[in-house]
């Protein structure tokens, strides 16, 4: 199995388990596993980026999951649950969860499909990886709208392209933090 499928894998199923969490359980129990988490996964990183022996163990550890830049830089764990942190405090449950759920499944797709047809580039990302993010997205929000996510369908298209954008736009800042929370902020603004 690849690197980048174990990692897309590892993506979608903890990704997903954060807003499916947040369905199902009370928001404080949530919020409050989730800073843990979030405080744990932060210091972690922190101490590894600052420590080269510590940071030995851990690329030694957690090879198979991480990116060439998360050698020297927070990994993409720690910015994923960070903005499951802020998105679950300053979003409305339905739309964190499907704000969250964009960037588990639409980026764990869009790398995929990047790694394997991904020819023709535009911003240093291929149109195809985009493509393939927009209808994972798209995907998901229906599949959260036929169970019952109270979001209007306009509203998830608009929110899917939002985190398509976020994906595709190279960024300094991880697209595991901008994905969710400027389509959750997109979609905020629709429902108003």
């Amino acid at each position: 199995m690849s690197s980048t499928l174990k990692r897309a894998l590892f993506h979608i199923f903890v990704g997903l388990s954060i807003p499916v969490a947040a369905l199902f359980l009370p928001t404080v129990v949530v919020l409050l596993a989730l800073g843990s988490a979030t405080g744990v996964f932060l210091s972690v990183d922190l101490i590894r980026l600052r420590a080269p022996g510590v940071n030995r163990w851990f690329l030694w550890l957690f090879k198979a999951l991480l990116r060439e830049k998360e050698v020297s830089h927070l990994t993409g764990a720690s910015y994923l649950l960070l903005a499951s942190l802020i998105a679950l405090l300053a979003f409305p449950i339905d739309i964190a969860v499907l704000a969250l759920s964009f960037l588990a499944v639409g980026d764990a797709v869009a790398a995929l499909v990047g790694q394997w047809a991904g020819r023709i580039k535009l911003l240093g990302k291929s149109l195809v990886e985009a493509l393939a993010c927009f209808i994972a997205c798209v995907t998901i929000g229906f599949c959260y709208y036929h169970a019952g996510l109270n979001i209007a369908l306009p509203t998830i298209i608009v929110g899917s392209a939002c985190a398509t954008f976020a994906e595709a736009v190279p960024l300094p800042i991880d697209d595991n933090l901008t994905m969710p929370l400027f389509a959750g902020a997109v979609m905020i603004i629709m429902q108003i």
